[in-house]
């Protein structure tokens, strides 16, 4: 099926998607939309889409768009996710899908309602990176999984501290990248244990909370995930640390150098993992994906648009994603 996108947003990460979508097999871009006409006039001159629109109202309204990719800051995710299915339009909604939980159940309730396809945009998990290394831990490469180490942080440049310390914005390195690393947790455990879907048994950690709003500047959790695995997640957007994936087994571990969501693995080229069994000599695997990983994402909702799900994203592991980023957001006393 050939997708008509909608744009909803003309943001740093909706221009990368428009290029994305550029690149795809089964996609065009019809429209974009933003807060400011001028700004969807010069987006849209940019790409080469045929319309733009000053409100969302209005893209949502258009009959030449089949589908919406929604990239506002996060508090609006839920309104506009709503809105769009309301429309009848199939959503893409980058993550995290809501801010909390209760708000993803809307979401969902509303894409069950109108009969439309929903995905929260983990791009990363459709990498073929991400692929390999869940084939890795399901056939026992390592044996028994025993302990998940991951970590997303960066110091941020003025431009995006000015959203992310905000918590009126959905800020804190939690809901920005810490999600990150608690969807890779929750994958290898249930790569581990042959579930479909997992969550944690316990959820503890600690944050440096910026004193004067609550949002977390950069965090640690601590998870007990089925299978008896525990996992170290580190995340922050005011920190810069190697961002890694380190899984341990009985037979051995498994390393992520640069794990699929860093932005030079956006594009095609070559990633590696690092298979290192018990005693013995690092294995590099190497690991190409041949399509740019905005374009995959955009090719892949095509895909899957009569299923009305995708079968890495489904809404059961959003939602579980997401309340466990609730209880992870408490540990750490977020907006106390």
């Amino acid at each position: 099926m050939n997708l008509r996108w909608g744009l909803l947003a003309a943001g740093t990460i909706a221009a990368e998607f428009a290029a994305g979508v550029e690149e795809s097999k089964h996609g065009t871009l019809a429209a974009v939309a933003a807060r400011s006409a001028g700004r969807a006039a010069e987006f849209a001159a940019r790409f080469d889409i045929p319309r733009c629109y000053g409100s969302y109202e209005d893209l949502l309204a258009d009959p030449g768009v089949d589908a919406v990719y929604v990239s506002t800051p996060h508090p609006m995710h839920a309104e506009w996710a709503i809105r769009a299915a309301e429309a009848g339009k199939h959503v893409l909604c980058e993550k995290p899908l809501t801010v909390t939980a209760g708000e993803a159940e809307k979401v969902i309730d509303a894409a069950k309602r109108n009969d439309v396809f929903l995905m929260e945009a983990f791009m990363y998990r459709l990498h073929p990176q991400t692929r390999r290394l869940a084939e890795l831990v399901s056939c026992g490469a390592i044996g028994e999984i025993r302990a998940v180490d991951v970590t997303f942080s960066y110091a941020s440049g003025d431009a995006e501290v000015a959203r992310l310390a905000d918590p009126a914005l959905g800020g804190g390195g939690i809901l920005d990248v810490g999600c990150y690393c608690t969807s890779l947790a929750r994958l290898v455990s249930q790569c581990a244990t042959g579930q479909d879907v997992v969550e944690p048994e316990e959820v503890t950690g600690l944050a440096r909370l910026d004193p004067a709003t609550g949002v977390d500047e950069y965090a640690m959790g601590l998870l007990r995930l089925p299978g008896d695995i525990i996992a170290q997640l580190s995340c922050g957007f005011r920190l810069t640390q190697d961002d890694h994936i380190r899984i341990y087994g009985t037979g051995g571990q498994l390393s992520v150098p640069r794990p699929a969501w860093v932005h030079a693995l956006r594009k095609p080229g070559t990633s590696h993992i690092v298979l290192t069994p018990e005693g013995g000599e690092p294995e590099v695997i190497e690991v190409e994906a041949t399509q740019g990983l905005f374009a995959r994402e955009a090719d892949h909702v095509a895909t899957h648009i009569a299923d009305r799900q995708a079968p890495e994203l489904t809404w059961a592991e959003t939602l579980a994603n997401m309340r466990t980023l609730d209880r992870w957001r408490e540990a750490v006393g977020y907006g106390r």
